[in-house]
């Protein structure tokens, strides 16, 4: 009986060396599809003027994630319409917060809408519902985030707001819930507006704090919330800033303060920090950070912030003026 010889070392790498090679060539190129893919469906989806969203290609089949809603069928429609696309997926822009403030005559918006339309609606839908009060905007739209309620329902909790007489309102709409603080003149009008909040919020889950008072004391209005929503707004459009090594403003530095401003209006007992930034390195950093600083705080006061609010203070950087963060100046409420 003949006994099988092992194969020969050889023919083993004859045939084996060529399909792992092969195997290999066949992954390089399915990632270099994939890739082409993606920046085909980015391409697309920039060109179409409005539409965001993060892009994932696995082989064929596209995600695209962090849409506007009102845009998901247009985004459908673009993608598919790539050579190339076997199957779309898309998911919306995952809800944000909002807060509305209320203070005298003066209604304050600030959250996380998807674009400028989301943020246009929202603030034309208030505005109408506004009456005598102002409607200051200081909302930051956020890339993948969306306003978490709709213009129309945030415009009638405004109304809800002013048509019954509220003296102060906080609220917080996050998660599906209305967070709501006000103060309202007497108990018969307490038990009324509570009525009338739910039934403006639609279907968001109301937690209200409602007390009867001339006004609440300004150590009720929510201060972290409002600080974190000032960074926002500086953060999303590009922060208070100067050129290296000079007190010029870099970009529309005075509009942003300004509507930083208006917004510290709700909060008249607040103390509010003015840093100025420079490098250590630079000439005068002191001065410079000085000039800086005070320079925002003028802006501030223009805007009927009272002065006895507001103090500067400086920091001097390691970092050289190039950087972002050793030419700014920083806005901090407490």
């Amino acid at each position: 009986m003949l006994k099988p010889r092992p194969p020969r070392p050889w023919l083993v790498g004859a045939v084996l060396v060529p399909a792992l090679l092969a195997a290999t060539g066949v992954l390089v190129q399915g990632h270099r599809i994939e890739r082409d893919l993606g920046d085909r469906v980015a391409h697309a989806i920039d060109e179409s003027g409005n539409a965001d969203g993060a892009v994932s290609v696995d082989g064929r089949r596209v995600t695209v994630s962090g849409v506007v809603p009102r845009e998901s069928a247009r985004v459908q429609a673009l993608v598919a319409a790539v050579p190339g696309v076997t199957a779309v997926t898309v998911h919306d822009a995952e809800p944000g917060q909002l807060l509305l403030l209320v203070r005298a005559n003066e209604i304050v918006l600030a959250g996380t809408p998807a674009d400028a339309a989301e943020r246009s609606a929202l603030v034309e839908a208030v505005t109408a519902r506004a009456g005598d009060h102002r409607v200051t905007d200081v909302l930051a739209p956020k890339a993948g985030q969306r306003l978490p309620v709709a213009p129309a329902v945030a415009a009638s909790i405004a109304g809800a707001v002013v048509d019954n007489g509220v003296h102060d309102f906080t609220g917080v709409v996050q998660g599906g819930v209305l967070t709501a603080r006000a103060t309202v003149v007497d108990e018969q009008r307490a038990t009324t507006f509570g009525g009338v909040l739910t039934g403006a919020a639609g279907n968001l889950r109301v937690a209200p704090a409602i007390e009867v008072g001339p006004s609440i004391q300004d150590s009720a209005l929510d201060l972290p919330a409002l600080g974190d929503s000032i960074n926002r707004l500086v953060g999303g459009n590009g922060s208070i800033r100067f050129q290296p090594d000079t007190t010029t403003w870099q970009g529309h530095g005075p509009v942003l303060v300004q509507r930083v401003a208006r917004m510290l209006l709700v909060a008249p007992r607040a103390t509010i920090t003015v840093r100025g930034h420079a490098s250590a390195a630079a000439a005068d950093a002191r001065g410079l950070a000085e000039t800086r600083a005070r320079m925002v705080r003028d802006v501030v006061l223009g805007q009927g912030v009272n002065p006895a609010m507001v103090e500067t203070a400086v920091s001097l950087d390691d970092a050289p003026e190039s950087t972002d963060t050793s030419r700014q100046v920083d806005i901090l409420v407490r």
